[in-house]
């Protein structure tokens, strides 16, 4: 009876959401760099994140036609619909910019799973937060950080968790 008890517990407690959901990490190398529209930029990986961790790094040196013509996009992220995500991680640009966080499809049409967030970015590593309400699956799916090429800079990403609420 004790165990009965104790499992409708830990149950009661997790469903409530007062333990937090497990969070996945997304390794900033498998982030790839989309350069379109004559826009010019290269990326790199490199241990000059927060603490000596290993960032992403994205340099536009030429904007294209749209803001979307430099992008930093991790395949294999995917989203179920009708669910709500959250996605943390640490960054920074130099000069300070807007950036667009947003869940796609990696399908023909590349679709956006749910509404995308933009958030400004400070010139020091400042903690991130977004959150994702899914109006579509995106299976097979990707994260995509979008925005970067609105003006040249420096932009670095680290230390990324995606977590389901």
């Amino acid at each position: 009876m004790k165990l009965m008890v104790a499992l409708l517990m830990t149950f009661s407690v997790v469903s409530a959401g007062l333990i937090p959901a497990q969070e996945s990490k997304i390794e900033v190398n498998r982030f790839h760099l989309e350069v379109i529209d004559g826009a010019v930029a290269r990326a790199a990986v490199s241990n000059d994140g927060p603490d000596g961790q290993p960032a992403v790094t994205a340099v536009v040196s030429k904007i294209g036609e749209e803001f979307w013509s430099v992008e930093l996009r991790a395949p294999d992220v995917n989203f179920d619909p009708g669910k709500t995500y959250e996605v943390k991680f640490q960054a920074k640009v130099v000069p300070p910019q807007f950036i667009y966080v947003v869940p796609e499809k990696m399908d023909e049409n590349q679709a956006s799973a749910a509404e995308g967030t933009i958030l400004q970015i400070p010139d020091q590593w400042t903690d991130c937060s977004v959150v994702f309400h899914t109006s579509d699956t995106a299976n097979p799916g990707r994260l995509t950080l979008s925005s970067l090429s609105a003006n040249p800079a420096s932009y670095s990403f680290s230390n990324f968790r995606v977590s389901e609420k």
